[in-house]
């Protein structure tokens, strides 16, 4: 019989046999190695293994206590190896392979928020442009339910906060490779405002000068 041990992924403990074990830190070593030393790669570490934490989860029940080596195998394969994209991350959202492990879920989408991210949510959701919901939520304000409907929503539906949750706000696979894209384009973002702002001040600064 194997030996039962175990490994802490995210905070969270799982049981492992030997082999498992084995497999497993070597594929979240080799996830370390490739993302510990560029930028935002803690992030992307940590949104990893917050994915990682959720699949095992999926697949433990009452019945089963213990991760197989099959569990980790699934995982991997969904999730992908930095090794299979050395370079630029590949685009893992238009892949059959890999988009039939996606799953879409509701969140309110709190980075194109105008209050809540409730219409810009729900247009994620439903692939519809967000102006729609957000003219509808006007018009239905005539009637006096809109703000009622909009605070109930606000409330049930959870905001989309780590990366995994805004690629499954938009059905798309959460993957090692999308992950990482997905923090490469808001580290872009936040660097693109940040010279923006540092050009206004600068331009602010001559016309004073």
């Amino acid at each position: 019989m194997n030996k039962i041990m175990n490994i802490n992924i995210g905070g969270i403990i799982f049981n492992v046999d030997k082999e498992t074990y084995d497999r497993l830190n070597s594929y979240l070593k080799e996830i370390n190695n490739h993302f510990k030393e560029i930028e935002g790669g803690e992030e992307i570490i940590n949104d990893i293994e917050s994915r990682i934490v959720e699949l095992f989860q999926q697949r433990l029940n009452s019945k089963k206590e213990v991760i197989t080596i099959q569990d980790v195998e699934e995982v991997i394969t969904i999730m992908g190896k930095p090794s299979d994209f050395e370079g630029e991350p590949q685009d893992d959202y238009n892949d059959p392979d890999v988009r039939q492990y996606s799953k879409k879920r509701m969140f309110r989408d709190i980075d194109n928020r105008m209050l809540g991210g409730v219409c810009s949510g729900l247009g994620a959701y439903f692939r519809i442009d967000t102006v729609w919901f957000r003219i509808g939520f006007v018009v239905a304000t005539l009637s006096g339910l809109s703000i009622l409907a909009y605070l109930i929503l606000w409330v049930i539906i959870p905001p989309a906060r780590t990366v995994s949750e805004k690629l499954e706000m938009n059905g798309d696979p959460v993957t090692v490779s999308n992950i990482e894209k997905s923090i490469r384009e808001e580290m872009d973002e936040i660097r693109s405002k940040i010279d923006d702002l540092a050009a206004q001040a600068k331009r602010k600064f001559r016309k004073k000068s």
